[in-house]
């Protein structure tokens, strides 16, 4: 019988402490993806999203050190993932987030009928406008909640809110979220 994988408190102590070499590559390849991907619902850009990601990923190996363990690594990983995600989107700038809001009006503005692929690809896009379209704290809520499967009370700890403002934010993002794709999915507004 193999041995269970060591948790992630587990594998700070062992990087703190020296014991193992390979502690951190471990604890940095069972987060990447997630992280990533939060990054990703955020910026809503690929190159955007690899550059933060890494600089999410030198944060933590510059910090880690220090890590005394008061919340889970994930909560600490994830409020700095979202702190640098904040950071980066503090300094765009407002050319840059003109170009993008040209982008959300271009891809609002579609018409014909697509092939399939095309559709799958369309909705895709409206997706990621319609999460571009919510303010930043509510993009963090789904971001951390309903994509990365973060429970309420943790999303708040990595957000720094208290756990009801949470719920409000998660409760506020899914509503303009539903009101935006429900107009692209029938045409219509939700009233």
């Amino acid at each position: 019988m193999s041995e269970p994988d060591p948790t992630d408190e587990e594998l700070v102590a062992a990087f703190q402490e020296g014991v193992s070499p390979d502690a951190l590559g471990q604890l940095l390849c069972r987060h990447l993806r997630g992280v990533r991907a939060a990054v990703y619902a955020m910026v809503l850009n690929d190159a955007d999203a690899d550059d933060l990601s890494q600089e999410v990923f030198v944060r933590v190996i510059r910090g880690l050190g220090g890590f005394r363990g008061k919340a889970k690594f994930s909560t600490w990983l994830y409020a700095t993932t979202m702190n640098t995600v904040r950071s980066f989107l503090s300094r765009l700038p407002q050319a840059r987030r003109a170009a993008d809001e040209v982008l959300k009006d271009q891809i609002d503005g579609r018409q014909g009928e697509p092939d399939a692929a095309g559709m799958a690809g369309e909705l895709d896009d409206q997706i990621a406008s319609a999460l571009g379209s919510l303010a930043p704290h509510l993009r963090a809520a789904i971001a951390l909640v309903a994509i990365e499967g973060m429970g309420i009370r943790e999303a708040a700890r990595a957000e720094g809110c208290a756990v009801p403002t949470m719920y409000w934010r998660l409760h506020k993002a899914r509503k303009l979220l539903k009101k935006r794709l429900n107009k692209y999915l029938t045409g219509k507004d939700e009233g």
